[in-house]
């Protein structure tokens, strides 16, 4: 078997000559260079002369998973923009924090956290003030904390006593808000007698979260405060995928068939692809996808509002029709006993973890052949202040935008360690049948980044 790449009609196109061991087996041929509903084609088996022009002509023109990379262009300075004090007590009114710390130690460092909290508008959960309970106090707690938004937790010199969970109070209420996914904020004390297991923990928590020391209770609730309106504008102005554009917007407006978006850009380059995005009395408005908080969306854009300032940025409203997206045929195709599920979860595997292909051997490997979502990142670093809403927000473009993912349910993107970051991914994949149950996928490794 040969294999060859060109491009037709501006998509990336496998040829393989003398398929022999490939047999396409739902009876569904190409019509126009595209596949018709779900193919399988199991490895090993021989085709018949019968069928061989048949199946050769159906891998002729299968297109490829992979995308054509594109260089990113991302409006960093837009990292520095805070939401005004206004928008982010609004937002604190109905978000509730849990704090989480061995309570006889530090007793005055719950209070600054409390204060800090409180200080923005968002509601305290403290065990203190949970009050009489028929249920007991760990599966208090523990509903507590599957009731908060953030859990943040303060780290001394005690482990505590460990439950039945055979973990500390703390500990427990840490793996328990990240087992229900809540915003984590972790301080530690400036101690250097820390028991062997707090310091087990400590480590544990570092994998995956910066944590940032603190000398005396009025630095701890200054920097619980300022962490906590972060989250407030990571929430009012998520970053934004627009084709190869990223930007923050102030407000994303989704009206089903429309959607508005509101953004302030500060970067020239940037400026000028968005600009540029209304086309021109030839080509009116870009086809793209647009990505944002967890979702994506092929769209047009229908215009184009730019406002200058006097602060050297300028002010979008963009206004996008949701268009039907381009679908892709082959990634509803099954290779072997492996689904499209399982293409999906060896392509990310091999391209973030690099991980061995286990096509490879059958040389099909280019079957799970995707971009590298992170290597925009890797080429041209960013802070670390936003390196992990942009990971995500380009994990998201991949996997929901492309239609290989419904939703990512899960992403967990840990501290660089000797040049490298644990990373965990859960999504769900689309039904292929209306009475088929949704299947959650999770991947864990280590990603250079």
């Amino acid at each position: 078997m040969t294999r060859t790449q060109n491009t037709e009609g501006g998509q990336a196109v496998d040829r393989i000559r003398n398929s022999e061991n490939l047999e396409v087996a739902s009876g569904q041929w190409l019509a126009q260079g595209r596949l018709l509903d779900s193919t399988v084609i199991p490895l090993g088996a021989k085709i018949g002369a019968r069928t061989k022009s048949q199946n050769a002509a159906i891998i002729e023109y299968m297109p490829r998973q992979a995308n054509q990379e594109e260089q990113l262009l991302i409006d960093r300075a837009a990292a520095a923009e805070l939401p005004s004090v206004e928008a982010v007590r609004e937002w604190a009114r109905e978000k509730r924090a849990f704090i989480s710390s061995v309570m006889t130690e530090l007793a005055e460092e719950r209070r600054a956290v409390a204060a800090g909290v409180r200080a923005v508008g968002m509601r305290a959960v403290m065990f203190e003030e949970f009050g009489g309970r028929d249920a007991d106090p760990e599966g208090a707690y523990l509903a507590e904390v599957e009731g908060s938004d953030i859990y943040i937790g303060i780290l001394g010199s005690r482990y505590g006593t460990p439950l039945k969970t055979r973990f500390s109070a703390t500990h427990t209420e840490y793996l328990h808000a990240e087992k229900h996914a809540l915003r984590i904020a972790v301080w530690t004390s400036a101690t250097t007698d820390r028991e062997g297991h707090e310091q087990s923990f400590l480590e544990e928590v570092r994998t995956f979260h910066v944590v940032p020391g603190f000398r005396t209770v009025a630095d701890l609730q200054r920097q619980v405060e300022e962490r906590m309106s972060a989250i407030a504008a990571e929430d009012l102005a998520p970053w934004c995928k627009l084709g190869n554009v990223v930007f923050r917007s102030s407000e994303v407006e989704d009206r089903g068939e429309l959607i508005h978006v509101t953004a302030r850009v500060r970067d020239d380059a940037v400026a000028r692809a968005l600009e540029a995005a209304r086309g021109d009395q030839w080509n009116r408005g870009i086809r793209s996808r647009f990505t944002w908080s967890g979702r994506s969306k092929y769209v047009k854009v229908a215009g184009v509002q730019v406002t200058s300032t006097s602060a050297r940025s300028k002010m979008f409203r963009l206004e996008l029709e949701v268009q039907e997206a381009p679908r892709d045929s082959f990634l509803e195709v099954s290779i072997g006993r492996m689904s499209p599920g399982d293409l999906t979860e060896a392509a990310l595997r091999t391209v973030l973890f690099g991980e061995l292909n286990p096509l490879a051997n059958q040389h099909m490997d280019f079957a799970t052949e995707i971009s590298d979502p992170l290597k925009p990142l890797r080429e041209n670093p960013v802070s670390e202040e936003i390196i992990r809403p942009l990971s995500e927000l380009l994990l998201t473009d991949l996997l929901v935008g492309t239609g290989r993912a419904t939703s990512v349910r899960e992403f967990r993107l840990g501290v660089p360690i000797r040049g490298r970051r644990s990373l965990t991914l859960g999504w769900e994949t689309p039904n292929r049948y209306e009475n088929e149950p949704t299947k959650a996928w999770r991947i864990q490794g280590e990603v250079n980044i």
